[in-house]
């Protein structure tokens, strides 16, 4: 009494009582126009406690004709000396009714959760989805679920040695804690011009996946952001597991590949940085240039002559941005590519990041840094090439991309805010402003022409990356970019689109490009 009494009173009460679990309501998510895009439902679950039923031939048979369950197999299980069992899970309160009116015995029911998404295939892989205990498994469910998950009640009743209620003796119910609610800064009008736009570069590409994101390169807001194929998040297809996990792939930060052209971005702009190359700076393409002893073709093979630093950025030539890289050097390059975060995770708010690589810096040769600087011998994630090209064209500064905007709890107060932390001076503001300008002409003039929207200055790049299988060049396999942003003279939106094995055409001006413009179309 004196010295164990508390944790003996609490032993003592587990015996006396049975509990059943009264499943907390699970928090919503909303998008940051306060948009519901995930809410919960109450259903019930039956229990059934084979030593209270009087007649279990009248419970099993009222329960398998109202639950539409296996007449004998409930039996056999209500006839065994399990204590409980768990009848069947999701049912409906008028179902429940039915059955309680019938005058049943040993049969008990508890509140479950049941989640539902208003917009069935929408945002599905950022979103994600719960089991069905109404625990996250994936995505936004899974890496905010213990903030979402909220805290279970129960009801307690008391019982006999064999678990029989006792008639005298009091019921006791302790209700849940809802969970607290997630706000985003998706932007739902924003989400439906993006899934659009993905879904007709799907169509029309014939692609293996399209995948596209939208962000504000200011803070790192993510505004937008998905992939096609997926699928409707009320009907999650469990039974085939590997299509599954491959459907609810957030490919955008899990998934490296060769970002081609895009990176030129970075590479001018370190170049310009530098001073070791000006806009006035001139290159000549003859189709190809030979570095180390080893001839690297431009993609325009016959050449481009002799260019303009701009005329070189808006015709992608690739002799350009090996003289730019060849120029600034081995150490001055790395040391850059460290800046933009390049190969480096972003600490973006969603599970199973990967980050990019590339040859390390004591190993890389003459050859290897010209490869690098169109785009080549590097691999990133889509949303680590994003950031690094949101910080040539926001002012020199990195960002930190985030979904979550911030969490409250059931009680009105906000317990988590997103992380908007911004690393400034990566590279110079006036660098950043020459090249916001240089990046317009990619899109006046150049190969990004398809990405155009009247009335609207947009700046952008193509890329056109081959792919890789078994260490080897995959012939006729493309991965095709582009990244926009707009407006230039301010950019409040950069997007970035990722067109897997396209069928046919595969340059990124004419695969990707014009599915961004559509996007930017739908915002302005």
């Amino acid at each position: 009494m004196v010295v164990s009494g508390e944790s003996l009173q609490v032993r003592a009460l587990e015996q006396w009582y049975r509990d059943v679990p009264l499943k907390a309501e699970r928090g919503e998510i909303l998008d940051a126009n306060g948009v519901l895009l995930a809410s919960s439902q109450t259903t019930y679950v039956i229990y059934a406690r084979p030593i209270s039923c009087t007649n279990k031939e009248l419970t099993a048979r009222v329960l398998s004709e109202k639950l539409s369950l296996n007449y004998e197999k409930l039996l056999a299980k209500l006839n065994s000396k399990t204590s409980e069992i768990t009848v069947k899970k999701g049912v409906d309160k008028s179902v429940v009714l039915d059955i309680l009116s019938l005058g049943v015995t040993g049969v008990f029911v508890s509140r479950s959760i049941e989640r539902v998404y208003p917009y069935g295939d929408f945002l599905t892989q950022v979103m994600g989805f719960t089991n069905v205990d109404c625990v996250g498994q994936t995505g936004l469910e899974s890496y905010y679920n213990s903030y979402l998950q909220g805290r279970d009640g129960y009801v307690c009743v008391a019982s006999d040695l064999v678990g029989r209620k006792l008639s005298d003796d009091a019921t006791y119910y302790v209700e849940g804690v809802k969970g607290a609610s997630v706000t985003l800064t998706i932007q739902k009008n924003i989400q439906d011009a993006l899934e659009n736009a993905v879904e007709s570069c799907a169509l029309n590409t014939k692609a293996k996946s399209v995948s596209a994101i939208v962000m504000d390169p200011t803070d790192g807001s993510i505004l937008a952001m998905g992939t096609t194929p997926s699928f409707d998040l009320n009907d999650v297809p469990r039974d085939d597991v590997a299509t599954l996990m491959k459907l609810s792939r957030v490919s955008l930060v899990s998934d490296v590949f060769e970002p081609g052209s895009t990176f030129k971005m970075v590479t001018a702009a370190l170049g310009l940085d530098s001073g070791k190359i000006t806009t006035g700076y001139r290159s000549y393409c003859g189709g190809a240039l030979v570095v180390d002893g080893q001839r690297i073709k431009c993609w325009r093979t016959i050449g481009h002559g002799s260019q303009s630093f701009s005329e070189g950025v808006a015709s992608s030539c690739n002799c350009l941005f090996m003289n730019i890289a060849l120029s600034v050097g081995v150490d001055y390059f790395y040391e850059g590519m460290a800046k933009f975060g390049v190969t480096q995770k972003t600490g973006i708010d969603i599970s199973g990041e990967a980050s990019g690589l590339t040859i390390p810096q004591e190993s890389v040769k003459n050859v290897d840094l010209a490869r690098i600087g169109f785009g080549q011998a590097v691999a990133m994630t889509p949303i680590e090439l994003l950031r690094a090209c949101s910080a040539v064209i926001n002012g020199g500064n990195l960002v930190t991309p985030h979904i979550c905007s911030h969490i409250t709890a059931s009680d009105g107060s906000v317990i988590y805010q997103a992380d908007s932390s911004v690393t400034r001076g990566i590279i110079k503001e006036s660098t950043s402003a020459t090249m916001r300008e240089v990046l317009e002409t990619v899109v006046l003039t150049g190969s990004g022409k398809g990405a155009q929207v009247e009335g609207v200055r947009i700046g952008g790049k193509t890329g056109t990356a081959q792919k890789y299988e078994n260490g080897a060049i995959a012939r006729g396999k493309y991965v095709s970019t582009f990244v926009g942003f707009a407006p230039v003279e301010s950019p409040k939106y950069i997007a970035l689109i990722v067109v897997d094995e396209p069928v046919g055409a595969y340059y990124g001006g004419l695969v990707a490009a014009p599915y961004v413009g559509q996007i930017f179309k739908s915002i302005f």
